[in-house]
């Protein structure tokens, strides 16, 4: 998920991206309990790619990012091999600073494979669910990955996060799987929440108090709240309308050669139905954006354009008029997995960011009143 936008506006002729997310194929070899990505036997061709990456290369800002996305992108590591080849190739005057990233479940990641990266300097995000792993993901993975983390660790250059999406089912695992993560090493946690199945009013209980118990657990073992590995709950935002950053800094090339705002749109209307509103939000085919980027790109961004909260609603009332609105984002597309329409936020998610955000604050609060008990002895130690 991108992060909050803060701009009010677009400027659709300048096409300059900090990030370029690479679908190579929608092929997995795991089938997550929660996982809302059709799963299909399509392959990004290496021609497709590097066509692509002949336009967007100059176009890239110094400092850049690389994602490779599926599926699971590790089915196609001699196309990322390539991929990566090709890149050098383009930068050999090194007038781009390229930082590669990968998505994957690592069951596929072997000595070769690691080495790889650790050459290259990935950053690696790994999809593990903590103790709700052999539950919502593959039965029996979770021993290989509680193995596999150490010798990731052990590669210098590789920079591992992990990502671990709940459910109502298995959130009541949320506290113990991260300090079981902790425990292991990894440095940087995301914690996410599938909107299937459903959330009842006790489950968004459970989800509570495991929060809290995760809260206070942090406040007992940090001394600052930067410490925190937990990503989602360290981030600052300043009181703003969010708007999507769909195609504004980034673009993603999906595994059928069609060119989105962010990785997250294909795998929302893969599969729909609605093409008048899915063409609305695609820079179509490669081939075809090429002919004529700067006008595709301008129509398209008109339509992204209104992708703010000023735009959105729940069931219950439209989001301008809530009091949190700057205080709130909510990323479009994730949304509309829950509530199956674009700039539609389901009841369930608004709970549930109300929730995170307000276990933020209380988290913040905490950190505050323990910097100033410190302060007070140190203060009172001075006196004595």
């Amino acid at each position: 998920m991108s992060e909050p936008s803060l701009k009010s506006g677009i400027h659709p002729q300048r096409m300059e991206f900090s990030k370029f997310t690479i679908i190579l194929t929608d092929r997995c070899n795991f089938h997550c309990s929660y996982c809302s990505q059709r799963i299909a036997k399509r392959w990004l061709d290496i021609s497709t790619v590097t066509k692509t990456l002949d336009f967007i290369y100059p176009r890239l800002t110094r400092t850049c990012h690389i994602n490779f996305y599926g599926g699971e992108p590790l089915l196609a590591f001699d196309r990322i091999r390539k991929t990566v080849a090709y890149l050098e190739r383009l930068n050999r005057q090194r007038t781009r600073k390229i930082h590669y990233s990968i998505s994957t479940n690592g069951s596929l990641l072997t000595e070769e494979i690691l080495q790889f990266l650790d050459e290259h300097a990935f950053f690696l995000l790994l999809s593990f669910d903590g103790w709700a792993q052999d539950i919502s993901r593959k039965k029996g993975s979770f021993d290989f990955i509680v193995s596999l983390i150490p010798e990731i660790l052990k590669r210098r250059r590789i920079s591992l996060e992990t990502n671990s999406v709940f459910t109502s089912e298995t959130v009541g695992h949320l506290s113990k799987s991260i300090r079981l993560i902790i425990r292991l090493g990894v440095p940087g946690i995301h914690i996410g929440f599938s909107s299937q199945p459903r959330w009842t009013p006790s489950s968004l209980i459970r989800m509570k108090k495991e929060i809290a118990a995760v809260r206070t657990s942090f406040i007992e073992a940090y001394e600052r709240i930067t410490d925190i590995p937990w990503v989602e709950m360290t981030k600052k935002y300043n009181k703003a309308i969010y708007r999507c950053d769909a195609g504004r800094d980034q673009l993603a090339l999906a595994a059928d050669g069609k060119i989105w705002g962010c990785f997250l749109f294909p795998h929302y209307f893969d599969g729909r139905n609605g093409d008048r509103e899915r063409e609305k939000y695609c820079f179509g085919k490669v081939d075809s954006f090429l002919h004529d980027p700067e006008a595709i790109y301008a129509r398209t961004m008109s339509a992204i354009a209104g992708l703010g909260m000023d735009n959105f609603s729940t069931p219950e009332r439209h989001c301008v008029m809530c009091e949190e609105i700057e205080s709130c984002w909510v990323c479009p597309i994730a949304a509309a997995f829950s509530s199956r329409a674009i700039g539609k936020i389901s009841l369930q998610t608004c709970r549930m960011t109300r929730m995170m955000r307000r276990e933020k604050d209380f988290l913040l609060k905490g950190f505050e009143k323990k910097r100033r008990g410190r302060g007070a002895r140190i203060k009172a130690a001075g006196l004595s």
